[in-house]
């Protein structure tokens, strides 16, 4: 077997290596890392990835803000498959996140040499950044592969000229037509403005830098600018179902406008907002990164300082080699002014790669400039894998014997150069050391990831499956379903255990008389609940009730919901309601809606229960709605009472109290059992 086939064979079996380390890293403790399920993860999945399952199939969905439907149509494969669960909603990103490490080899191997894209693929898939968006359920990691791909047929298309474009090599003579490669680029690049906003802006960077050839090049551009107008026209063509449906719903797309703070401003004049987001967007990189709890460290930088130096070098470099065809050009229109030229020079292919690299990197971090948050490691998602070729592009300028900046013999094989193959495992070893541990224990474990991903409630889930229950009460702010789903997937398919949810700022549920409660706030009821066995899950305590009320003659109304006690304190002016369920409630159908949901559709809760003040007269002086309870959890049989909390203006005397319960979103009261729509309380002296 000749040298260069051992070569070829070895650079299969190590991306095939990579790839399958980047997977391991991508799926291992992936059901605890995230610590929990985020409300935009489930959004994203079991609401408009169902919409697919569901048959209601479109290129733009109006929830949420508005997404793109590429990645849940993907994902709607999984979820039909496997569930709502880790398989179901987190895959996918898996498959998406690990595709884009030997993508980012590829082409790192087409622009420069095969060590540079070993070290950028390598250094991807260690990284922070690549892990926190290849564990989560978010169509943001479909686009960098996407690009990697429209990027890696654009170049093919390029060099199918004849002239070779890979740093090092010299070039052929043989031409052929690069249509097909530019027509997938195309179709890529297309595939992008379906994912995700950033998507747009693969074709800002493709005309940018047609541009820079056309400046400096312009053999090369005549060459080649009719397969680039045809690649251009069928992005465009594939674009228009996107464009006609965002013009026929143009309120879809609020999360942009809602987001581009600091382009707003500027139109007013104001341009220091958009001046601070530029600075903190360009210092993520090494002082002061994305902010969200969600998805970072807060203000974590993408790297160290290690990392820090070899990326800003990677810049350095790049718009070095970027500019220099630029200013010969420029000697040489003046040398042709003076009448002293002897003939344009040539342009290396370094000075392509570099200024298509930087051109990629600064067009995939401008989203950031003009949006909140600055810094965003998910708006700035397009750029993630320019950013660590760039971070690679000082292995291969030591690889390519390149350390005299002037020195123009490119030839020189990376195997020959040591130094530059410990500069690739220095930087590798300190992405690796650092990113590794801060993501798979250090940013799971703080306080407010677990708040935000509902680390506590997996914990509950955990207790459940070890020690089933048959009714528990758990504590919640009932800002929505999520919750309840959240705990409804940790919990195992032979687990019976029937859940009530509750808020405990304003309720309590007598029964069932066990709750998991103190947490995320601690219970306005705590003197009447007594720990058991203490016992915790997550920030939770199971409690049971010991309060024992005296209980009027229940007053059924007609979903099935009565009123058995009333209790009102003039000194807090709190009136406090006693319920029990009757029977199976008799409840609206809650379809499962987005946050925020689309536009024109009503997402809140179907059933209240009203309170008023009256006076002597009857005549109303406050209120205080609400329904502290989620009445789709409850059963017949369970009791709970709830607080109504109201503030009399100075000089107003309360003489009764009305209540009842009606539909918040027609304004229909439900009438009881005999007839009435409320139930009065006398509460003077």
């Amino acid at each position: 077997m000749t040298q260069s086939r051992i070569t070829h064979h070895v650079s299969r079996f190590t991306i095939l290596a990579l790839t399958l380390a980047a997977f391991a890293l991508r799926l291992w403790r992936l059901d605890v890392v995230p610590p929990g399920w985020r409300d935009d993860e489930l959004i994203n999945s079991l609401v408009i990835s169902q919409k697919v399952l569901d048959g209601d199939l479109a290129v733009y969905y109006a929830d949420a803000s508005g997404h793109e439907a590429l990645y849940h149509a993907l994902n709607a494969i999984f979820l039909g498959l496997f569930g709502p669960g880790v398989p179901g909603i987190r895959w996918l990103s898996v498959i998406l996140g690990t595709t884009a490490v030997p993508l980012t080899y590829w082409l790192g191997r087409k622009l420069f040499d095969e060590r540079t894209g070993w070290v950028a693929a390598a250094a991807l898939a260690l990284s922070f950044w690549s892990l926190m968006y290849s564990r989560i359920g978010l169509r943001h990691i479909l686009l960098p592969m996407l690009a990697l791909a429209a990027f890696i047929f654009f170049w093919r298309g390029l060099a199918a000229s004849g002239w070779s474009l890979t740093a090092g090599k010299q070039p052929t003579a043989n031409y052929q037509l690069p249509t097909t490669n530019y027509l997938l680029s195309a179709v890529f690049t297309a595939l992008g403005f379906y994912t995700y906003f950033a998507g747009r802006g693969v074709p800002l960077i493709l005309l940018a830098f047609m541009g820079y050839i056309w400046l400096v090049d312009w053999e090369r551009f005549r060459r080649h600018w009719c397969g680039w107008a045809v690649m251009l026209g069928v992005m465009a063509l594939l674009a228009v179902p996107l464009l006609v449906t965002l013009n026929r719903q143009p309120e879809s797309e609020a999360r942009v406008s809602e987001l581009a703070v600091p382009l707003v401003e500027a139109r007013t004049g104001n341009f220091e907002p958009l001046l601070t987001h530029v600075r903190d967007t360009l210092s993520m990189f090494h002082s002061t990164g994305d902010g969200e709890w969600l998805y970072n460290i807060p203000d974590r930088p993408v790297f160290g300082p290690i990392g820090a130096v070899f990326f800003w070098s990677g810049v350095g470099l790049a718009f070095w080699y970027a500019l220099k065809p630029v200013v010969s050009g420029v000697r040489y229109h003046v040398s042709r002014f003076t009448h002293h030229a002897s003939g344009h020079p040539a342009v290396e292919p370094i000075s392509l790669a570099a200024a298509f690299l930087l051109l990629w990197w600064l067009a995939g971090i401008s989203p950031a400039f003009i949006s909140v948050p600055p810094a965003s490691l998910g708006h700035t998602i397009l750029a993630q894998p320019a950013v660590f070729l760039l971070a690679a592009l000082p292995v291969w300028w030591l690889a390519a014997g390149s350390w005299q900046l002037e020195n123009r013999n490119l030839s020189v094989s990376s195997l020959q150069s040591p130094v530059s193959l410990l500069m690739g495992i220095i930087l590798l070893v300190s992405i690796a050391a650092r990113d590794l541990p801060d993501y798979f224990v250090t940013w799971p474990e703080r306080g407010m990831v677990r708040f935000l991903y509902r680390a506590d409630i997996r914990d509950v889930a955990d207790y459940l499956n070890a020690h089933p229950m048959a009714d528990v009460g758990v504590s919640g702010l009932l800002a929505g379903p999520w919750d309840k789903i959240a705990l409804d997937i940790g919990l195992d398919d032979a687990v019976d255990t029937a859940v009530r949810w509750f808020n405990p700022e304003r309720a309590i549920l007598l029964q069932p008389e066990l709750s998991f409660t103190d947490y995320p706030v601690e219970s306005t009821y705590a003197d009447w609940l007594e720990p058991v066995d203490d016992i915790h899950a997550g920030g939770y305590t199971l409690s049971r009730v010991t309060r024992v009320l005296n209980l009027a003659e229940p007053v059924c109304f007609a979903n099935g919901l009565c009123w058995v006690t009333a209790v009102y304190h003039p000194d807090t002016q709190i009136l406090e309601l006693g319920w029990q369920v009757g029977r199976e409630l008799d409840l609206p159908d809650v379809p499962l809606i987005s946050n925020p949901p689309p536009p024109g559709i009503y997402s809140g809760p179907r059933l209240y229960v009203f309170s008023q003040l009256w006076d002597a007269d009857d005549n109303f002086l406050t209120g205080d709605d609400g329904l502290w309870v989620d009445p789709a959890t409850l059963r017949p049989g369970d009791m709970f009472v709830q607080q109504h909390r109201f503030q009399l203006a100075e000089g107003s005397v309360a003489e009764t109290a009305v209540f009842g319960l009606y539909d918040p979103m027609t304004g229909e009261r439900i009438l009881t059992e005999d007839g009435r729509d409320y139930l009065r309380l006398e509460i003077g002296d």
